[in-house]
């Protein structure tokens, strides 16, 4: 093993942790995600695409007026938070939906508190990159990185 081979953190990153889900009155269910670290390949794409999106969706609001266009960037800006969230789920369990990335945006802006519970597991590099057995324990969890992701995701540009 190279001393590098240390900090390579990629394969762990893309393959996920399973996580259990629980219903919002605290109440185990049978279903599950995959969950994928901040560090995987996917949700480093899809960071970049929220970025370019929210200059689309600026420029589009641009062009309308009033409560019409601040309604229009709510929304968009809903979806585009959901979007890179969904690009942390590798696999769930619903038999009735595929995991699909549209499928995934609408669940997570239906349950906006499995999406804060995925982007907070997401952040916590201790499950992902300690050893396999410790993985799922909780740990000392670090101070939240999501805000940056947030803030791109409901980045308002400036009128040009």
């Amino acid at each position: 093993m190279s001393d590098m081979d240390l900090f390579k953190i990629r394969d762990s990153a893309n393959d996920g942790i399973k996580i259990d889900l629980f219903a919002p009155d605290g109440k185990p269910t049978e279903h599950w995600l995959v969950v994928r670290s901040i560090w995987s390949d996917d949700f480093q794409s899809a960071r970049s695409e929220v970025l370019r999106a929210a200059m689309e969706d600026g420029k589009k609001a641009a062009a309308q007026k009033g409560e019409s266009a601040d309604k229009a960037l709510k929304e968009a800006a809903v979806r585009r938070q959901a979007a890179l969230i969904a690009s942390l789920i590798a696999d769930w369990s619903f038999k009735d939906k595929p995991c699909t990335e549209q499928n995934k945006t609408q669940f997570l802006i239906d349950a906006p508190q499995i999406r804060t519970h995925v982007e907070r597991i997401a952040e916590q590099d201790q499950r992902f990159f300690a050893k396999r057995s410790a993985s799922s324990s909780p740990g000392a969890s670090r101070k939240s990185r999501s805000s940056g992701t947030r803030k791109a995701a409901t980045a308002r540009p400036k009128n040009t």
